[in-house]
């Protein structure tokens, strides 16, 4: 067992700050907080050591170089720093990445944080605005990007505004709902309760942001404070990125953790990784309430480590909509009645969505829950974009008899059919899925429904208004059901009628 190949987690911090001022919390002077005090937390004294910083995108504020500045703060000279693209796997990727550079030897000791301030006074550029920024400056010249520079939907899926992930994962979300075969009544009960039991944990969580405790009656019901977003979601049910947190780890080698003088009881280890990814599009996808390369990503991770799925203690599925960690669960066969909670910190809608940096918080809780339980094992589960790809970590407090080791680089990935998609329908179509979204009134006033052609091609369309179609399908399922679709040569777009 060479010490100097074992990746070690050394230390961990979480910030959550409530102050509500009237200007924004500069994220990087946040995150050199959350960082000095992951050092404390090692007993690292001088930082000077960090070869690799490691920043996880921010999207409350548009940041520039925030590598050196952040370097600069800690008062570490000679550090190589990587700024991410946008993407929710980043935390647990930066980990999986580090992991095989302090094996191979190309780093040894590396600090990996993120941060964002959205909850302020000042007015916060929208999300699509940091989107849309980081995306034309990803190859630059002298850009530091590091991770997916892929765009997450096509051309025709932006015509009809699927570019939000709460417009996709509400898709998602009907979808689910019919494959499952439930009523929309059913249906509701199912994902409040299930809602309501994240909001359980989050309210015991000393990090989580809403520390209040919500039935399913109260996240189900729409009212002024919890309006109805895209069925079948309301405002409770999504993930809250108005928030301010900040989170950082260490790792570190054994050698070096050893020579840090860094307690045993304050090391966790990654001992299984893996990452895979569906059709990164997701009309080209053959279902659209799956997502069945977390399976092998899972499976991935299990490699390596001496314990099955069933006898990992400790879960955290992503959560950004609570279609995901059912997906997961759902992806992975395990049981809706398995007794172990899906989330450590309470989830994205409750403990807080602190953007593409909520992993961070995961996997530092996940650390302090198995410093004291260590002879248990935890599971990181994390997607970036519209469950287009997916990053898991398997931790442990002992290095095992066979520690970590990189994957094999021949290994290739599955590759999934794609469905073929059709810009402009004529003809017949079925229902697969749809959004129905809703004005700040609480209304519905706008659909968009995802269907298949009688050839089985796939098509997207809007719908129908002014005759009561659109409010319909939020009370009698349209999942199935079929009518005649117009192409409109003036705007280009589909137009879906019910029969």
């Amino acid at each position: 067992m060479d010490k100097k190949k074992i990746p070690v987690l050394v230390g961990a911090a979480e910030l959550t700050n409530r102050e509500k001022t009237e200007k924004q919390k500069d994220p990087v002077e946040f995150m050199a907080e959350a960082c000095r005090m992951a050092a404390k937390d090692a007993a690292i004294s001088d930082l000077g050591g960090i070869d690799t910083i490691c920043i996880v995108n921010c999207l409350s504020r548009i940041l520039e170089k925030p590598g050196e500045n952040l370097a600069k703060i800690l008062g570490i000279e000679s550090a190589r720093t990587n700024y991410s693209t946008i993407g929710g796997v980043t935390p647990q990727w930066f980990v999986n990445e580090n992991a095989e550079k302090i094996y191979t030897g190309k780093a040894e000791v590396v600090l990996i944080c993120g941060a964002e301030s959205f909850y302020t006074k000042e007015k916060i550029p929208h999300f699509g605005t940091a989107f849309e920024y980081y995306v034309s400056n990803y190859d630059k010249p002298g850009a530091m990007f590091v991770g997916d520079k892929r765009q997450p939907y096509t051309h025709n899926e932006a015509r009809y505004g699927l570019t939000l992930p709460i417009f996709m994962y509400a898709m998602f979300e009907n979808a689910l709902r019919a494959h499952w075969g439930k009523t929309m009544e059913d249906h509701m009960l199912e994902l409040s309760s299930f809602c309501s039991d994240f909001s359980k944990i989050a309210s015991k969580n000393q990090h989580s942001w809403s520390k209040k405790f919500m039935s399913a009656k109260d996240i189900a019901t729409p009212t002024d404070k919890n309006k109805m977003v895209v069925f079948p979601y309301t405002k409770a049910m999504c993930a809250n990125m108005s928030i301010n947190q900040a989170a950082a780890v260490i790792m570190t080698n054994l050698e070096k953790a050893e020579a840090y003088g860094i307690s045993k009881d304050k090391m966790i280890f990654l001992r299984g990784s893996g990452a895979a990814e569906d059709n990164f599009l997701v009309s080209e996808r053959p279902e659209l309430w799956a997502s069945p390369s977390v399976s092998e990503a899972v499976d991935l991770a299990l490699n390596s480590v001496p314990v099955s799925l069933d006898e990992i203690q400790f879960l955290d599925f992503y959560s950004c909509f609570p279609c995901v960690p059912r997906i997961v669960r759902e992806m992975l066969k395990m049981s809706s009645t398995d007794p172990r909670p899906l989330t450590v910190t309470g989830g994205l809608a409750s403990f807080g969505g602190a953007g593409n940096n909520y992993t961070m918080h995961a996997i530092c809780q996940m650390m302090d829950i198995l410093r004291k339980k260590s002879e248990s094992f935890g599971m990181i589960h994390s997607i970036s974009w519209f469950l287009s790809k997916h990053s898991i970590g398997i931790y442990n407090a002992n290095p095992g008899e066979i520690p970590w080791t990189p994957h094999d680089p021949q290994k290739k990935p599955v590759k999934y059919p794609a469905v073929n998609v059709v810009d402009k329908m004529e003809g017949k179509g079925t229902v697969e899925s749809f959004i129905v979204k809703y004005n700040r009134d609480g209304q519905p006033h706008d659909a968009v429904l995802v269907g298949r052609d009688q050839a089985g091609n796939r098509f997207i369309a809007n719908v129908e208004s002014g005759n009561g179609s659109i409010e319909q399908m939020t009370k009698e399922e349209p999942i199935g059901k079929t009518g005649n679709v117009k192409h409109d040569s003036s705007t280009q777009l589909n137009r879906f009628y019910f029969k």
